[in-house]
């Protein structure tokens, strides 16, 4: 009991009611999405037997919101986010039931248009959610917090998935859609009782709303500090090889001949190994920000040897076994590079910032999925896994000497303003030099 009680997981959400709050709703979608995932996923794999096909899917539900990067963070920086995050929640619970609709293969532009509108709520959503972590917990609590988000990320997505593959193998895909659209409710229900602000009152009354002023701003202020320009690369770099998700798609029915159940198992693989993979950075890094811009490289290297393996994998337990491996870096490096972004940027750009990072992680994944969905529909999906696992470990590699260089070429603006690399990320100091 003592152990329990001292935990700092446990004391946060114990402690911290908003952030309980916020927790709670990160909780009810999650499961709800990965619910949908795997019954998108089954639904048009099994309507138009095509890779291609299902990776549009993916591509429909991630790729719209790079285009509202600009908007976004605007909306994320300049207005109330809880309300921000309510209406998103309420617009997605409709939307989810739309897919009640979809009955052959000739309904499948109807996958493709309901979650690329559900997407562009979501692109809303999230960067409120991001920016406002910072002003619910302490300084010393941002990795702990970021390391909570992550590791539930990874537990719905493992219980998700996993219960969502077998119900939809033995129920169908219907009530996974219900299931999602319940989970926006409950998600709007938990995000409205919070009860603190979740941003500074100078970053919600600024007066003009200028999408394009507010990015060039956001672009500008990442551009000329490498430590925020080098991390915002961190999502986007893995998602030019994140086709890989789509892999456990097209091995679990080609390969494996696992079907739905099959999909549920290798996305509960992965989900595990994001839920591990948080907690167990965050006592590796021990705080120090030098640390972990060695993981983040080492953590690209480990997906791309990981992924290698699954492509040799002769079971789908085995290839269980490599995925979860995989998804350890994988969730190590979105937890750290969240962590370093709150803890290097202000609350009054924290939004452009978080908008920027996802909104290029949507443009490297869909462009992925797509050459992804392509090989897999005209090569051997080992084949196809092997590429993408190479293609992992040159991005670390490419990452790190990037990261290495400008270090070199220009030392003093690692420090210009912002923390050095021997510095805590949770600290009690201020973030940024001459901060106010």
């Amino acid at each position: 009991m003592t152990w329990f009680s001292e935990n700092k997981y446990v004391s946060l959400l114990r402690d911290n009611h908003d952030y309980r709050q916020l927790y709670s709703a990160q909780i009810v979608s999650l499961l709800g999405d990965w619910f949908e995932f795997i019954a998108v996923q089954t639904l048009v794999f099994t309507l138009t037997d095509s890779g291609l096909a299902a990776g549009l899917a993916i591509i429909a539900s991630n790729l719209p919101a790079f285009f509202l990067v600009p908007l976004a963070g605007s909306f994320a920086d300049r207005f109330d986010r809880r309300k921000i995050m309510i209406a998103a929640d309420l617009v997605r619970a409709g939307l989810a039931l739309s897919l009640l609709l979809v009955r052959t293969a000739d309904d499948i532009w109807m996958v493709y248009l309901f979650q690329t509108l559900s997407v562009i709520f979501a692109s809303f959503f999230n960067p409120a959610l991001n920016a406002a972590i910072p002003n619910l917990v302490r300084r010393d609590q941002l990795l702990t917090a970021n390391a909570l988000s992550s590791a539930t990320w990874g537990t719905m997505l493992a219980i998700g998935t996993f219960i969502g593959g077998i119900a939809v193998a033995t129920v169908g895909n219907d009530i996974a859609f219900v299931i999602n659209s319940l989970s926006f409710l409950v998600s709007a229900f938990f995000v409205w009782h919070i009860r603190g602000a979740l941003g500074e009152a100078r970053a919600q009354t600024r007066a003009t709303l200028n999408p394009f002023a507010d990015f060039v701003e956001g672009f500008r202020y990442a551009q000329q500090r490498p430590q925020v320009f080098w991390l915002l690369l961190v999502k986007a770099a893995g998602g030019l090889a994140g086709g890989v998700i789509l892999l456990l798609t097209v091995f679990s029915f080609q390969v494996f001949g696992a079907d739905a159940e099959g999909v549920g198992f290798l996305q509960f693989a992965r989900g595990l190994g994001i839920l591990v993979g948080p907690l167990l950075i965050a006592r590796l890094v021990r705080g120090r920000i030098g640390r972990a811009q060695n993981f983040i490289a080492l953590g690209f290297v480990s997906i791309g040897i990981s992924y290698t393996f699954f492509g040799l994998a002769p079971t789908i337990a085995l290839a269980m076994v490599c995925v979860f491996c995989a998804h350890l870096g994988w969730g190590s490096n979105w937890t750290l590079s969240a962590a370093l972004l709150q803890r290097l940027t202000p609350d009054h750009i924290r939004g452009r910032i978080f908008s920027m990072d996802l909104g290029m992680l949507t443009l490297t994944m869909a462009f992925s999925t797509f050459v992804t969905g392509l090989a897999a529909d005209h090569f051997n999906p080992h084949f196809v896994a092997f590429a993408l696992g190479a293609l992992f470990i040159v991005i670390g590699g490419v990452w790190a000497a990037g990261v290495w260089f400008s270090q070199r070429r220009a030392p003093s603006q690692w420090q210009d303003g912002l923390i050095s690399a021997a510095e805590p990320i949770e600290s009690g100091e201020p973030a940024w030099i001459g901060s106010d």
